[in-house]
This record gives structure tokens, sequence and C-alpha cells, in this order.
């Protein structure tokens, strides 16, 4: 009886470099790739190779004894991965299939092996496939993504769900269909927070919402294999079923934040910006274009503002003062009012003091 074994060369992070890089670049790379797999077949009888496009190569050993088969189709692998990484910019995966009856039972196995490179990661044989995984989520994310959603933050969001599934993928015997399905249940509960469409009784009007995130959208999941190309498509996809709010909503939010937490000495630019889920710079942005002003001039004004009525209505000490405006010492109290003021702290409360209740 005739066995076939199937490995799948594949590179890594494909979609990713090919976007960092540009697509002249990879092409030049994959020749060389391709070169690499023929050489390495050449010398292997029995062995042949075909190219599947556009960054994967399907090696196949035929025998008939189905141990030897296996025992050279790992040897093949370590040495197309090697030549690899020596004689290009790349690194492979190569999954290899147990041996089967025929060619196409063969490949079928070798892309199921393949598929585990979702959950196990790049650049490595892939032989066995792991068990499969029977409990839930390790790690539950649907507080921390629903504030995102609502605040608009289309990279926040997509940037927890990527390490949500990065985590996932480290569980012991997670594999990729579970994996995705995972995800799945997280994207349609993004779409239900996000969704504006409702029926009359408040639920989701699914009918509509699903043209944000059309089937096809879902389907594509099942051939992405990769998870820095899974990383691109959450965030492709959560720019489309995610309304970005008004860009005055954003700033209103940061000023509530900052009128609420000013008194923190700690207090920083990306606090604000982490606890309105955008970027600091954005939010510096929004501050210069519709105040006229910039962040820490407007923090500084309201930590001036709280210290000048605490000088005119209380006899409290300017360190006490200091503390309780979100200054770390007496001492940057006082420089802040040389500055902004044009006093101390002493001479504005001496020249300005009311009796206090």
């Amino acid at each position: 009886m005739t066995y076939a074994v199937a490995a799948l060369v594949d590179l890594d992070d494909y979609v990713a470099t090919v976007r960092a890089q540009g697509q002249p670049w990879a092409q030049g790379q994959v020749r060389r790739v391709a070169r690499a797999v023929a050489e390495a077949t050449a010398v292997r009888p029995g062995a042949t190779w075909r190219p599947e496009p556009p960054e994967e190569w399907l090696m196949l050993l035929v025998g008939t004894d189905p141990d030897t088969l296996a025992t050279e189709a790992a040897t093949l692998a370590e040495e197309v991965r090697a030549r690899i990484v020596a004689e290009t910019a790349w690194t492979a995966t190569v999954s290899i299939g147990p041996p089967a009856a025929g060619a196409v039972e063969a490949e079928r196995e070798a892309r199921r092996a393949n598929d585990f490179k979702l959950v196990l990661g790049g650049d490595r044989v892939i032989e066995a496939v792991p068990a499969g995984w029977t409990g839930g989520p390790p790690l539950r994310i649907e507080q921390e993504l629903t504030r995102r959603v609502r605040a608009g933050d289309r990279t926040g969001a997509a940037g927890l769900l990527a390490s949500w599934v990065d985590r996932c993928a480290r569980e012991p015997g997670v594999d990729p269909r579970t994996l995705r399905n995972w995800l799945v249940g997280q994207l349609l509960f993004v779409v239900d927070v996000a969704g504006q469409a409702r029926l009359a009784d408040g639920s989701t009007d699914w009918v509509e919402t699903s043209n944000r995130l059309p089937i096809e959208d879902i389907v594509t999941i099942g051939d992405i294999h990769e998870r820095s190309h899974l990383h691109i498509w959450l965030k492709e996809t959560l720019g489309r079923v995610m309304p970005v709010p008004p860009r005055r909503d954003i700033l209103a939010l940061a000023e509530a934040y900052l009128a609420d937490h000013y008194t923190d000495p700690g207090l920083r630019l990306a606090d604000v910006a982490s606890a309105v889920c955008a970027s600091p710079f954005y939010i510096s942005h929004l501050f210069a274009e519709e105040r006229g002003t910039t962040f820490l001039r407007h923090l500084t004004g309201l930590r001036l503002r709280h210290a000048r009525r605490l000088l005119t209505t209380s006899v409290l000490p300017v360190d006490t003062i200091a503390a309780s405006t979100g200054y770390p010492s007496a001492k940057a109290l006082r420089i802040a009012f040389r500055r902004h003021v044009g006093c101390s702290p002493t001479e504005y409360r001496r020249t300005r003091f009311r009796t206090g209740p």
C-alpha cells in the first residue's frame, strides 16, 4: 500500500510584514523562499512540492512505509525552516499531517495541523494536534470592553480584544475552533453594545445591525491562522462596527475627569487619556484646537483656582492647601503661583483675604 505525508510551509506574519515592508520587497523574499523549498525537496526521492500563493508551499512525500515517511517529513520540515531563516528575512511554520492513504487526505491533515498555528504561534514545526478544549474562556473582559466601546475607542477596543485572544491562546488545550467561537461571541457583544438600531422593546435590531458585521466578515475568521493577521482584522472590523463619538464629547469627558481628579498630584495626561479611551496625542490636540490652551495649562488652572479660593476663604497653612489642590509640596505651589499669578500664595492671601466661614 502507498502512503502520503504532506508538510505545509507557511510564512510567519505574512500580512503584517507585507503591510510594513511593501509588496515588491515581499515578492523578492517569496522567490527566495520558493527556491529554498525547491532545493530541499529536490534531493529527496519521492518528494514533490507546489506553491500555494501567496505565502504557502505544500510538500508531499510518498512511500510504502508510513513511519519512514513521517520521519523524513520531520527532517525535511526542519531543513526547510533552517534554509528560510538563513536565506531570507522570514521565519516559517511547517505543519505535518499524519500518514494518509492518499495525497488529498494528507493535504487535509497538514492544513488541519497548520490551523493550530493560531493558538501555538509560528516559527515551529507542528506535528501533533493538541486535544480539544472543553471549558470556557479563562478571562472575561466584557466590562472593560463595554467602557471602550461606549467611548468610541476603536483602537483601544481592538487592542483589548487582541490581548485577550493572545491570553486565551496560551491556555493549555485551547484549539482554534474554540478560540474563534469565543472571539465571535465577543464581536457580537461589541455590536450589541455599540448598536444604534433598537426594536420597540429596547432589544438590538439584529437584522439592521448585521449590516455592520456581515456574515462574510465572520466567516473570514475561519481563514485566519496567524494572530498578527487576526489583530489587523480586528482593528479593521471594529473600525466598521463601532461608531466614533463627536470630538467634543471626548473633550467633555476629559474635562469632567480632570474636574474630579485634579487634586491628585500624580495625575498625568496618560491617565486622562486612558480614562476616556483616547490617545494622549488626541487629547492634547483637542485642548489646543477646541480650547486654545494645553492640557497642562488647563490642569494648572483648576488647581490654582482651588488654591486661590482656599487662600481667601480659610486660614489653612500653605502646605495644607498645596496638598489639597494637587501640588506635592508648598514649594511647588509657590512656584506655580509666582509663574501664573505673579506673587506668592502668602502675598495673595494678605492682599485679598476675606473673612472666611
